[in-house]
């Protein structure tokens, strides 16, 4: 008891950190709302119910009728009417009924799991484009001052300050920013454009540079718990072991009699005869195998649960260890960077005569790269924590 609480506040506080408003939330909610996959799963589920309940009610009544002419004519004539019902032994219909209501179930189970992929797919996409937001802004302010840059040492050129070899260097430098930007506002393009595929078709705007709070981290063993207890794809193959079950149950009262009932009636020679009609049918042989082959099916159901449940807790255990690494490293590399020497610094000890042309260039490549490599890592860091965490979607 005391396990189920831990577990139930451990995924509240995880809810509730992922729960403020966002862009992001806004996003994820417009494509669960117009996503077109979605909504044909909906369907998909009402068919599927519907499908389930056919064949849980008893077949359709018979009716057959004789007339036969006597020779000699002596003889008379002889009519025969039979209206007669076949059903199975009652517990089939029992078990019948229980297989319908799990593959129902299960059924809900796999398109809550076609949800929670979409739901990712479109996460971790504008995720993406807040790491591209974010180096759009940062490529603009380089881009503003390597033009700065250039215009000056244009002037310096002019006057006789400066050598052609560092006004290259100037317009390399912003040639490579220019070209940078171009590629990055390609990528925004596209990832935008798979946002407004995941919504339907309808137009997302999104230029969030900020990423979502990451949610608090808690012991292994209790989130391994808290996403096994929410995971869609154990639970639809749980659910596909129960139906195994069940059809062995089903299978052994398939192999129990058959029976048929109804009213008779017979004329004959002007007499008449009114009764009942019964029948038993025994499945000797229809069935023989069917029941060692159910059997054989519910191992089969029991090792895929134990395949799954195996993989499943390694990838979680290789998701934890990735997101708390990352969120170290990036946290380091962010104490670091705020320590060194940024670009408008490097350019005004350029200006001071406190460092040559090319030991400036030498810097500021330095620099942005560091800064590069941290967007990297932090982008690296939230598509982890996106993956882990999906379970809360």
């Amino acid at each position: 008891m005391k396990q189920r609480y831990k577990l139930l506040c451990t995924l509240l506080a995880l809810t509730v950190s992922l729960s403020a408003q966002s862009t992001l939330d806004q996003v994820l909610a417009s494509v669960q709302a117009n996503n077109k996959t979605l909504q044909a799963e909906q369907s998909r589920i009402e068919a599927s119910k519907a499908f389930f309940q056919t064949g849980l009610s008893l077949p359709d009544p018979s009716l057959s009728f004789d007339w036969l002419r006597g020779f000699p004519s002596s003889a008379g004539n002889q009519a025969d009417l039979t209206a007669a019902q076949a059903f199975d032994f009652p517990t089939a219909y029992k078990y019948r009924r229980e297989v319908a209501g799990l593959k129902t179930g299960q059924t809900v189970y796999e398109s809550e799991s076609v949800r929670k992929d979409i739901l990712l797919e479109a996460k971790l996409t504008a995720l993406r484009l807040v790491f591209l937001n974010k180096r759009k802004v940062e490529l603009t302010g380089r881009l503003a001052g390597a033009e700065r840059f250039l215009a000056n040492y244009q002037r310096k050129m002019e006057q006789g300050d400066a050598t052609i070899f560092d006004l290259n260097k100037s317009r390399l430098q912003l040639l490579n920013i220019q070209t940078d930007l171009q590629l990055l506002e390609t990528a925004i393009a596209e990832n935008l454009q798979k946002l407004t595929e995941l919504n339907g078709g309808n137009l997302v705007v999104f230029t969030d540079t900020v990423y979502p709070p990451a949610p608090g981290l808690p012991d292994f063993e209790t989130l391994e718990r808290t996403i096994e207890e929410s995971d869609p794809v154990l639970k639809y193959l749980q659910t596909q072991q129960q139906i195994g079950q069940t059809e062995v149950k089903l299978t052994k009262a398939m192999l129990l009699p058959k029976f048929e009932a109804g009213y008779r009636y017979q004329g004959i020679l002007g007499q008449q005869f009114h009764g009942v009609h019964a029948g038993v049918s025994v499945p000797l042989w229809g069935n023989k195998k069917r029941l060692n082959y159910s059997a054989l099916q519910v191992q089969v159901y029991d090792a895929r649960i134990e395949e799954h449940r195996t993989e499943h807790y390694h990838e979680i255990k290789r998701l934890y260890e990735q997101y708390e690494s990352l969120r170290q490293r990036s946290d380091a590399y962010r104490s670091n960077l705020q320590l060194v020497s940024g670009g408008a610094l490097l350019e005004k000890a350029l200006q001071a005569g406190e460092m040559t042309v090319l030991e400036y260039f030498l810097e500021t490549s330095l620099y942005y790269e560091s800064v590069d490599r941290w967007l990297e890592l932090e982008a690296a860091w939230q598509r982890i924590g996106a993956e882990l965490f999906s379970f809360t979607l």
